[in-house]
């Protein structure tokens, strides 16, 4: 006789043994609508696919950014054994695939920092957060921005923002083995030739001095929320003004 019963279906998509992502960001007590957005299309992708991401933490911060991301990146150590921390800023815009598309160009050893290409803007004029390191007349530390950046490639640089920033576990722990500072052990502002400069500054330069290298994948192209959002394509027109008021 054939038994009419079926067989228990298999899950449609299995948890990943690898890359496990927690989420983080920090937050004023609102955040923008193309963040809501984003965030929720990444979530919902990912559980459609790989399901990569296994927690998410936020936490309300004040205008000293620094003690809301050492608190996180603390309990992502201690609450979680995953293997990656995805720091996503409250005013960020990013596509559904945006994670897996990190992801697949980040390393534990070659590329355990990779950064999306996020954009920030002084007096109007927009500029790609890449970054390397370079010297003043008088010898001091300061940063020099890159903006002929490869697309769709993974840039090494000295240092990237923060906005949208993945993180391997290892870096986390021998930054906080290290000890450069046992009340900011991972982000803290500080000054380069004698300006300020933020909390993922810092962190960039902790992770270099540990021998961490980092990159920015410009394929994975991030907005930020301001009164219009600064991306790729709005700098691309931007320096295409520049050249043709120039010429």
């Amino acid at each position: 006789m054939v038994s009419n019963r079926r067989k228990p279906s298999k899950p449609r998509v299995q948890a990943a043994a690898m890359d496990r992502v927690v989420l983080a960001y920090i937050h004023p007590g609102q955040t923008s609508s193309y963040f809501t957005q984003s965030l929720t299309n990444l979530l919902m992708f990912d559980q459609a696919t790989k399901r990569h991401v296994v927690g998410c933490l936020n936490e309300w911060s004040s205008a000293n950014v620094s003690a809301s991301r050492n608190s996180l990146t603390g309990r992502f150590l201690d609450e979680y054994d995953a293997d990656w921390l995805l720091w996503i800023d409250a005013d960020m815009a990013f596509e559904h695939d945006s994670l897996p598309q990190l992801l697949d160009s980040a390393d534990k050893v070659t590329a355990p920092i990779v950064g999306g290409l996020c954009f920030g803007a002084t007096f109007g004029a927009l500029f790609p957060t890449i970054y390397q390191f370079t010297q003043t007349s008088d010898g001091q530390l300061t940063t020099l921005r890159v903006n002929d950046y490869p697309l769709d490639s993974l840039v090494p640089c000295a240092a990237t923002g923060a906005a949208f920033l993945l993180v391997h576990r290892d870096v986390l722990v021998a930054m906080r083995e290290k000890q450069f500072n046992a009340a900011f052990p991972w982000f803290q502002e500080t000054e380069l030739a004698g300006a300020p400069a933020g909390e993922d500054l810092t962190f960039c330069l902790r992770a270099g001095i540990l021998g961490y290298p980092i990159h920015v994948n410009t394929a994975v192209k991030i907005g930020h929320h301001k009164s219009t959002v600064l991306d790729h394509d709005t700098f691309q027109a931007q320096r295409g003004a520049h050249a043709d008021s120039d010429g």
